[in-house]
């Protein structure tokens, strides 16, 4: 699935081509207009690519949402497509005889807008922003000016797809303007721009120096010309460190995260600046100097922190974890070379642009996790470092390069010296990332922190209605749940006690009774060891324990679960029960059908209203020692019998026939 939404942009291209060669082909059948009739054969295979086209952009702009799926080839590549797609068009329009029609006239606009975006991306080193939504214009006018002549035989295809092609251009340049709303994927936008207006003129043209164009679009599809933008709070702090006579870089994630096309969610800045100097720079503003000893000042502005270091290197790691000492250093290089992976590694100022001594940009166009020089060193340095890596592995997509994840393997026993609160949240953020690849591509290091689960490392359970061993189906359990963390953490430990309670009959079938309470025990006692909030561990071993009862989309019966539950419970317990039976390996097809229809029955239980606990009851407490009962366990025990007749159906939730079934209770 990956593979498919890595290349679509590149099916897409396919489909626009195969349009542009088969309209070319087909033009001597054309009239003069270079139209075809409505009714010629030939639109056919026109339209059904068209509908290709247009379908590929839809599932990746629907699918290619939280993933990025990188295809890079040099920027110059398009530039050069570009100023010679222009050359040509002058070219073309001068030595044209005759009088040029009005959309002859945009060609050449056109052109001059290609040439524009080039020039452009190498004075701003930043993508077209808008410059394609002008041009998608220009499009559109010249379907009208190409296309003008409406009637029952216009061939709709040659009109309807440049246009909407255009329509979508214009959309994702708006999307441009929005680039710092949170989670907004720049990548995807411009990669679906440049699609769209591939296509727009493949089916378009066909003067052959528009080949020239599709080379500057092709290209376009394989780079990411965007520029980091920065907050104008951190170009505030910035220009005031630098009116101060010190340099100062963007660093780390949010670096990474702009390569990638995303908005960062936070901005670390480092300088050469001591910490004594920026509190002297920042004197009028409020300041965090809880991590001044190792070079940290957080400023505050507008109620965001932001946190400046000033360049460093750190000397050795007694506990693994914290450097014994710091020292600063001038040079932002020394400062890059101490952090953990090269993908992290990078520095950007909006005047210099990036600097990357390590290969971290290479790195992530390739998809690849790469410790700083010798990973071993990294991760003795700071262990939680292990932790971290597979956190990155697991968001951005990355394959750990050989050495890198050799080393993490080989010293996960340093995640021992943590402190389990660090590791409970590096934990929740990994399962809430995680896909049933990654559970399998870094058991060693998970199997480190949760030891209870190595006795579920290929643990084979003899039963037909189960394909795999017990971890691997945990890691398709885990894969079937949406995001949820007390979800992802009771679909990890789900069977954690299948092996304590193995058994076999006398045919070979492997049985495990009583493995929901053992394996509710076994994770309650690993979420406590993890000091992890009681409420995610409440939730996790109510979810663990009830995994195997039975659920019915029956109303009756769902009524009561919802009754004793709650709504979010048995949503969450349903869900769990259905990554559990389709992460069996032998799920017959359409087998998740039965739960969706007890979500369908719940979610029209939960609009109806009805009465589910005792306080929904048309008749309360007091009503019934108005009836003759004294408060007390008889009294309680009462209303626990007037909800379950109502919850079965057997009398309304009305005061009469409340009081009636309380009156012969009474008397009994």
């Amino acid at each position: 699935m990956k593979k498919i939404l890595r290349f679509l942009p590149l099916y897409t291209i396919g489909a626009g081509i195969a349009c542009g060669i088969l309209r070319n082909s087909l033009f001597a059948a054309a009239d003069g207009r270079g139209l075809l009739p409505l009714n010629n054969p030939a639109n056919l295979p026109l339209i059904l690519l068209t509908a290709l086209a247009l379908l590929f952009m839809g599932v990746y702009g629907v699918f290619a949402n939280e993933k990025d799926f990188r295809i890079v080839l040099p920027l110059p590549v398009q530039d050069v497509g570009c100023f010679a797609a222009a050359v040509g068009h002058f070219i073309w329009f001068f030595n044209a005889t005759g009088e040029a029609p009005l959309f002859d006239y945009l060609k050449l606009v056109t052109a001059v807008l290609f040439f524009a975006i080039a020039v452009y991306r190498r004075l701003s080193r930043k993508g077209p922003l808008l410059l394609p939504a002008l041009l998608s214009l220009c499009m559109m006018i010249l379907c009208f000016g190409q296309y003008r002549q409406w009637g029952q035989y216009t061939q709709l295809m040659e009109y309807l797809f440049p246009a909407l092609s255009a329509l979508f251009i214009a959309l994702y340049s708006l999307e441009f303007c929005y680039m710092e709303l949170p989670e907004h994927n720049a990548k995807k936008t411009f990669i679906l721009n440049q699609a769209a207006l591939f296509c727009t003129l493949a089916c378009m043209e066909q003067n052959p120096y528009h080949v020239l164009i599709c080379v500057w679009l092709v290209s376009g599809l394989f780079t990411s010309p965007y520029r980091m933008v920065l907050p104008q709070d951190v170009r505030q702090l910035m220009d005031k460190l630098e009116n101060a006579g010190f340099t100062v870089y963007a660093v780390g994630g949010c670096v990474r995260d702009a390569m990638l096309g995303l908005t960062p969610h936070d901005y670390d800045l480092c300088t050469n600046a001591t910490p004594e100097q920026m509190c002297d720079v920042f004197a009028g503003h409020q300041l965090i100097k809880s991590g001044e000893k190792h070079g940290t000042i957080g400023v505050v502005l507008e109620h965001t922190v932001y946190e400046i270091t000033t360049y460093r290197t750190e000397s050795s790691y007694s506990d693994n974890r914290h450097p014994d000492e710091v020292t600063f250093v001038d040079s932002i290089q020394e400062d890059l070379a101490r952090r953990d992976f090269t993908v992290n590694a990078m520095a950007f100022h909006p005047k210099t642009g990036y600097i990357d001594p390590f290969g971290g940009q290479k790195d992530l166009q390739k998809g690849i996790l790469r410790a700083v020089g010798d990973p071993e060193t990294r991760f003795q340095e700071d262990a939680l470092r292990i932790l971290r890596g597979v956190r990155f592995a697991c968001r951005f997509n990355l394959t750990p390069e050989e050495k890198t994840l050799q080393a993490m393997e080989n010293l996960a026993d340093l995640l021992d010296s943590l402190a389990v609160e660090r590791v409970y949240s590096e934990m929740t953020q990994i399962l809430c990332l995680m896909d049933s690849e990654n559970l399998n591509t870094y058991r060693t290091v998970i199997l480190q922190v949760i030891p209870e689960l190595k006795d579920s490392n290929g643990f084979l359970q003899h039963n037909k209605n189960h394909a795999y061993d017990v971890l691997t189906h945990t890691a398709h359990v885990l894969g079937g749940v949406e995001k949820d963390p007390a979800l992802r953490w009771a679909a990890l430990l789900h069977d954690v006690g299948k092996p304590q309670t193995f058994t076999q009959d006398e045919t070979g079938t492997g049985h495990f009774y009583g493995h929901a309470k053992e394996s509710a025990q076994i994770a309650g006692d690993v979420l406590h060891r993890l000091k992890a909030p009681n409420a995610i561990g409440e939730q996790v071993v109510f979810l663990i324990e009830h995994h195997m009862d039975p659920l019915s989309e029956d109303k009756t019966a769902l009524r009561r679960k919802l009754s004793k539950y709650g709504a979010e419970n048995l949503r969450k317990l349903m869900a769990l029960q259905k990554a559990d039976e389709m992460g069996k390996g032998t799920a017959k097809v359409g087998a998740d059908r039965r739960y969706e229809k007890m979500l369908l029955a719940l979610t029209q239980l939960e609009k109806e209203e009805g009465c589910l606990q005792i306080r929904d009851l048309a008749i309360n407490g007091h009503d019934l020692m108005a009836l003759g009962f004294e408060a007390g366990p008889a009294l309680g025990e009462c209303q626990k019998q007037l909800l379950e007749l109502v919850l079965s159906g057997e009398i309304p939730n009305e005061k009469d026939p409340l009081t009636e079934k309380a009156k012969a209770f009474l008397n009994r």
